[in-house]
């Protein structure tokens, strides 16, 4: 029972890491090229989906149960989306608030 929580934790660390890598893109995005950012959503969410049933096909070659990687995977992609979907929104706002005070310098 315990070795399946290895591997849990395992796949929630790798959730983790691929959160984190979709909140960089995400950010680089949203700062350098705006117009662009839409098109990454939909990079960003077949990273994830793609992660997740890779994870399906191949728990059964793991010594862990299936059920408990799937679980540390979804939880590593979904916990740390909290704090980066704040940390994005930061970001945003910021920006836009930068672009508005350079446009009333210009007008």
């Amino acid at each position: 029972m315990e070795n399946n929580f290895v591997g849990a934790a395992i796949a929630f660390a790798l959730g983790v890491v691929i959160c984190f890598g979709n909140f960089k893109l995400s950010e680089y995005f949203l700062i350098n090229h705006r117009e662009k950012f839409r098109s990454v959503s939909f990079i960003r969410q077949l990273v994830q989906v793609i992660y997740i049933v890779a994870l399906f096909f191949l728990a059964p070659y793991t010594p862990w149960d299936r059920t408990y990687v799937l679980i540390g995977a979804a939880l590593g992609i979904t916990l740390p989306m909290f704090l980066f979907t704040y940390r994005l929104l930061k970001t945003n706002n910021s920006n836009s608030s930068e672009a508005e005070k350079e446009d009333k310098k210009d007008g």
